[in-house]
């Protein structure tokens, strides 16, 4: 079961209706699975993660704080997450949710596009109804509404795990043996499948032995001190019996006082390495925990599991950041990884190619989101000059040569007075006055373009002679845009041209 879809409305930064289709993992393709969010900061991205925990699991916060206020001339009173579900979801219900709720959930589920099985729910806010962010609502595909069957949400919120790393998350809060972390979960999921052995219930049998058989030294000791407390008490408060009881021992309770110690060298506890070193830690922790539960309650069928990762790049230097992708690429082979990221080492790697990317920017106090793949520049998409271009406005000499070289291509222009030729047949002025230098020797001058100039620039640092005259950056910018235009009119061209055919 995988998440095919998104739609948020009025949720923080995203101001009426927004849909998004994700990546799914095809058991071949590493990074299929992969779903990529890039912007500038407070663009939206994390938002997108809060959405999907908000389905899953509501919010703590006042709705007043989630609604969007990108318009301080309206204020909305309500907001909504809608997430489309597909795949064996029959299966994960039967194997997942308890007997006398599978109906309410297999009602629920509707056949389409090549008999694939789709699962619809929505959790939203009215300031009309307020409860209503308390429950989940199944859409019944027959009757086209939504309804609340009774009894569905506590069920819901099991029959898949999602697991955040969040950019703020301490990771080594994550390696502490509570309930709710990763370590807890990792080790009471070994605990379930180890209670019921010999080894455990001969524990067990010594621990009442030890704590509650009245002939036991500890037991006899404890004993004399229930009798002084007793007495004090009687003496004061009137007579009652006063007895320590040890209750049946619970195993994961012994994790609390458990501890991830790492030897890279030196044998020190987690907590005293780096957060680079923790993080890593952290995640390895996630991919276990992941193999672990997906075939949980000895059955073949996998629970869906989720994970999104804030900005996983955060204290990896260099070399850490492509060996986290090459781990993140595999687990995206038959798993769905959402991740937001600046990281250039992630976004200009070839590996990504497969994966979803979505470009999210901040208009007009709104939060807006394109996937990558609805526009693509070049054959190659999407390349980190392009993302970078069109997620940070950021023109690079990357994107340039790669724009100046894919025209040539597909104008068959072998040489750069022929480019120069053919960018002033389409009307950009030859404005530009480039000086060769041939073996040292100062060559005449020649118009060009810009594009010529910068190119040239950027391929021959060694001309002394150009050295002081160098393009600017707003120039650099406006080559590109001129060349984006080109590029996009031949895209139109072309593919006018196959509809045809």
């Amino acid at each position: 079961m995988f998440i095919k879809s998104l739609t948020i409305e009025n949720f923080k930064g995203f101001h009426s209706t927004h849909d998004l289709s994700f990546n799914m993992p095809d058991g071949i393709h590493e990074g299929s699975g992969l779903n990529i969010f890039i912007g500038e900061n407070n663009s939206g991205k994390s938002t997108i993660f809060e959405a999907l925990d908000f389905l899953k699991d509501s919010s703590r916060k006042e709705p007043s704080l989630i609604v969007n206020k990108s318009d301080p001339n309206i204020q909305l009173n309500d907001f909504s997450v809608e997430v489309t579900y597909v795949g064996n979801i029959s299966d994960v219900v039967n194997n997942y949710v308890q007997a006398n709720k599978i109906n309410s959930f297999t009602n629920a589920i509707f056949q389409c596009q090549n008999n694939v099985e789709h699962f619809r729910v929505k959790r939203q806010w009215n300031q009309a109804t307020p409860n209503d962010i308390k429950t989940i609502n199944f859409w019944n595909n027959t009757q086209q509404n939504y309804s609340n069957p009774s009894g569905i949400d506590a069920p819901f919120k099991k029959i898949y795990d999602n697991n955040f790393i969040w950019a703020d998350t301490n990771p080594s809060d994550e390696a502490k043996f509570g309930a709710s972390t990763i370590c807890g979960s990792l080790l009471k999921e070994i605990a379930i499948g180890h209670s019921s052995t010999p080894e455990y219930e001969a524990f067990q049998s010594n621990y009442h032995n030890l704590f509650n058989n009245p002939t036991s030294d500890l037991r006899v000791k404890i004993s004399e001190i229930e009798q002084q407390i007793q007495t004090v008490f009687s003496s004061q408060f009137g007579d009652a019996n006063i007895s320590f009881r040890f209750e049946e021992l619970q195993i994961d309770n012994f994790f609390k006082t458990a501890n991830i110690v790492i030897d890279d060298g030196v044998e020190v506890p987690m907590n005293e390495k780096g957060h680079g070193m923790q993080r890593a830690v952290a995640l390895s922790l996630l991919q276990v925990y992941a193999e672990l539960t997906s075939t949980a309650n000895n059955t073949t069928i996998s629970k869906p599991f989720y994970l999104f990762i804030d900005e996983p790049e955060i204290c990896l230097h260099p070399m850490g950041q492509k060996k986290l992708l090459d781990a993140i690429m595999l687990i995206s082979k038959t798993k769905q990884v959402f991740i937001t990221t600046h990281s250039p080492f992630i976004l200009s790697s070839t590996e990504i190619r497969n994966a979803g990317l979505f470009i999210l920017k901040k208009i007009n106090n709104q939060n807006t989101i394109e996937a990558v793949n609805t526009s693509p520049l070049f054959p190659w998409s999407p390349s980190w000059g392009e993302i970078s271009y069109k997620a940070y406005n950021l023109p690079t000499v990357e994107l340039h040569n790669e724009l100046y070289g894919y025209l040539q291509e597909l104008n068959n222009l072998y040489n750069n007075v022929k480019v120069d030729q053919w960018l002033s047949a389409q009307g950009i002025a030859l404005d530009k006055t480039w000086i060769r230098e041939n073996k040292g020797i100062v060559q005449n001058p020649e118009s060009t373009t810009l594009q010529t100039f910068i190119r040239n620039h950027v391929h021959h640092p060694e001309n002394v002679t150009m050295q002081a005259n160098k393009y600017t950056e707003s120039e650099l910018k406006q080559s590109i845009e001129q060349m984006i235009n080109l590029v996009e009119q031949l895209n139109v061209t072309q593919a006018e041209i196959e509809t045809t055919i």
